[in-house]
């Protein structure tokens, strides 16, 4: 295969991947959304969502490690950034692919880290509702256990004085 079909097909496969992490930024942006309203329902339809669209770019990164790999033992360079771009002039247009996809990423992990921490925040949030919860009904029951154990008794209260 010719060096510029090579170089092709990778610039095919990261507009691929740029287009679906467009959408798993959008899909990521929408769960801040779910998680900040309660919606459990649709966090959990945006993350098999999220996980479909992450399958596909794992056969995209597949084709395109393949690709490039053999793209750099047929030039023989260790990486991208060796080859000249003013012989492969499309090599350019790789390159910006690669950038910007590098810019989602970056996008992505902020947003995905702002998510983990909030979850973690309800999280604990809930837990500490259910120790209250646990706590008061604990108190109920002894309360309960206390007027049952004495309720067919009759106080008498005798003053001395």
């Amino acid at each position: 295969m010719e060096i510029n079909q090579i170089i092709d097909i990778l610039i095919d496969l990261s507009k691929k991947k740029e287009e679906y992490l467009k959408k798993l930024l959008t899909l990521t942006k929408k769960q801040e959304g779910f998680i900040r309203n309660g919606d459990l329902e649709n966090l959990a339809v945006s993350i098999k969502q999220k996980e479909e669209i992450i399958k596909a770019i794992d056969q995209i990164d597949i084709k395109f490690l393949t690709n490039y790999n053999g793209l750099k033992n047929t030039l023989g360079v260790n990486a991208i950034e060796e080859i000249d771009t003013g012989k492969y002039y499309s090599l350019k247009e790789l390159k910006l692919y690669i950038s910007n996809i590098m810019m989602l990423l970056k996008q992505m992990k902020k947003v995905d880290q702002t998510n983990t921490e909030q979850l973690k925040v309800d999280f604990n949030k809930v837990k500490q509702d259910m120790k209250k919860l646990k706590e008061k009904k604990q108190k109920e029951k002894m309360a309960s256990n206390y007027v049952k154990k004495y309720i067919g008794a009759q106080g008498v209260f005798i003053d001395h004085k």
